[in-house]
């Protein structure tokens, strides 16, 4: 492992290393090669390793086909000073002896069905082309015969033609798997490997656009058709970020090896760096300093037992170094992905008060006890809070420590606080004008279930305390925020008058009219006792409070610069207890 400096002089070098340059910085991790080979995916055991995105999967693909695929030979040099070329027999045995058909579903994004499958037969037509020699060839690589049954039918041929002329039909893209490994393994004599990445990509839009069931259609009968049972196929690889159980999409790949950031039994260290590989790479750059800096904002994910950084994150923060010493870190992961689904995800919240809980102490640094499920079922992904945090949670923007779930690093706890920010957005809009009206109206169960509601479905509502001027800021921080939207009236808070201070207050100079509302908060423990005992001293008190409040508006004379100039006012008390209002209005 560590730095390997490589140059490439004339050679075109491979996917997982930058083109155009002859001398770069890699981090090797070719010992992946090894772990493949061990774990059996040669013999019948395909692999779905599933990481955030970013985290190296693309690349990683592009190294396994460059290591096993017969057509790469010309580039084994590459791998010569690396780690997998420590185990001569293994390489001897296995590098670039296997045809491979090396498939990314990543850019598929499409509006409806009939764009997908175009897109897909477009991201199938260029190994269709890598391997027409093999398509169109009627013997064999070595000039023998192709047996009968290896040789490709005239409708097979006709298949694969019309994918490379992207004219393909559903049921071409459905077939295009066997009906290549069987040109491959006819032309060759050697079962090919299968590399498919980010295979969930296509399904994650179909779901956000509403044609999921006809994705899923394609996929499931894609793998079915290709990796069940096929005496052709010779081992697969496949990656992406989440394990979709419903509609059946992987029950074509007998003997399925699942590789997550929770579960499996390998490739830990494989995706994502190292704390030893950070050290030495910014001890290349002689950047050392800085290690404090990327550990707080990039580390953190613990895959099983192992920590290890955001990779993208990482080499953009040391880019970013090295062009000024004076860079501060940022934000680079949070924001090269879509926030639609983790915003459908925090709006799940409403009405949930388990998963409320659960964000809300997220969002404070705390770690969690929380259930969650790796298998995501859609369309019912936003039904079940244990769906949403494992959604979170191979996603990135959560990590498994010991039993509890924590937000991994100050990256992710910024990008997911701007969500929140957004979310709670959403709720003081749809919330606030609607509570204005209800006191203006004198609806006091309306006002006290408005707030009751807020309470509950803001997030971060947990940093309110048994202090009324806690409460007091959040609702005015909030009202700030939906002030254009109270239309002729106006809020004020700790309005000055005479002798005091109003805590809030609502006026409408066109109408004439004020809502002056006092706040309160009840504090120490109920009694032990029953619940009808301690309701009965919440109930107690909290009338208490409120001629206490009602006394203190008109000893202080609140209302008397609104009654001089002929307004309708109308005075209120908020009691708060427990993140719960009581709302109590003056009788005329």
């Amino acid at each position: 492992m560590g730095r390997k400096e490589i140059t490439a002089g004339a050679e075109r070098l491979p996917d997982f290393f930058p083109q155009g340059r002859t001398q770069y910085y890699y981090v090797d991790k070719t010992g992946f090669i090894l772990d493949l080979i061990s774990a059996g995916f040669l013999d019948s055991f395909p692999q779905l390793i599933l990481r955030p995105r970013r985290f190296g999967k693309t690349l990683t693909l592009s190294m396994l086909r460059t290591f096993f695929d017969r057509e790469e030979k010309d580039k084994d040099w590459i791998f010569s000073s690396l780690e997998i070329s420590r185990h001569v027999g293994i390489c001897k045995q296995y590098q670039n002896k296997y045809p491979v058909i090396a498939v990314s579903f990543k850019d598929t994004e499409s509006k409806d069905y009939s764009m997908l499958l175009h897109r897909m037969n477009t991201k199938l037509k260029g190994e269709v082309l890598r391997h027409i020699r093999a398509i169109e060839a009627e013997d064999a690589y070595d000039g023998r015969d192709r047996s009968p049954q290896l040789r490709l039918t005239n409708a097979e041929r006709g298949k694969l033609r019309r994918i490379a002329e992207e004219e393909g039909t559903e049921l071409d893209l459905m077939e295009f798997f066997p009906t290549l490994m069987k040109a491959l393994y006819g032309y060759y004599g050697i079962k090919p490997l299968v590399l498919v990445d980010e295979y969930d990509a296509p399904l994650n839009n179909a779901f956000s656009n509403e044609y999921f069931e006809e994705a899923a259609s394609l996929i499931r009968a894609m793998f079915s058709y290709g990796f069940k049972t096929n005496e052709f196929l010779g081992g697969v690889v496949m990656t992406g970020v989440l394990q979709i159980s419903k509609s059946n999409i992987l029950s074509g790949l007998n003997n399925l090896v699942v590789n997550s950031v929770v579960s499996g039994s390998g490739y830990s260290e494989a995706f994502g760096f190292t704390q030893a590989e950070v050290d030495e790479m910014l001890g290349y750059y002689g950047l050392s300093d800085r290690r404090g800096d990327l550990r707080d904002w990039y580390d953190g994910y613990c895959i099983r037992d192992t920590y290890v950084y955001n990779p993208y994150s990482v080499t953009n923060a040391v880019r970013s170094f090295r062009l000024s010493s004076s860079a501060e870190c940022e934000s680079y992961w949070v924001d090269t992905g879509g926030t639609k689904l983790l915003k459908d995800m925090l709006a799940s919240c409403k009405g949930n008060r388990g998963l409320k809980s659960v964000f809300d102490n997220l969002l404070d640094g705390q770690g969690v006890e929380a259930g969650y499920t790796t298998s995501v079922a859609y369309p019912d992904i936003l039904e079940s809070p244990e769906t949403v945090t494992g959604t979170l949670l191979l996603s990135g923007y959560l990590t498994k420590e010991g039993t509890r779930l924590r937000i991994p690093n100050r990256e992710v706890q910024e990008g997911f606080s701007a969500l929140c920010g957004w979310y709670n957005r959403d709720v003081d809009e749809s919330t606030l004008p609607e509570l204005v009206q209800a006191y203006v109206d004198g609806r006091v169960e309306d006002a006290k279930d408005i707030l009751d509601r807020y309470f509950e479905e803001t997030l971060r509502a947990r940093d309110l305390n048994s202090s009324e001027n806690n409460y007091h800021y959040f609702i005015c921080g909030a009202l700030a925020v939906v002030s254009n939207r109270l239309g002729e009236w106006r809020f004020e808070s700790n309005e000055q008058k005479a002798l005091g201070y109003a805590d809030l207050v609502f006026s409408n100079r066109k109408e004439k009219k004020a809502v002056i509302i006092e706040e309160k908060a009840l504090r120490g423990p109920c009694p032990n006792g029953s619940y009808e005992e301690e309701a009965e001293w919440v109930g107690a008190e909290v009338r208490r409070l409120g001629q206490e409040a009602f006394s203190q508006i008109h000893k202080t004379r609140y209302d008397s610069k609104y009654r001089r100039q002929g307004y309708e006012v109308s005075c209120y008390v908020n009691v708060y207890f427990r993140h719960e209002a009581f709302v109590i209005k003056e009788e005329d």
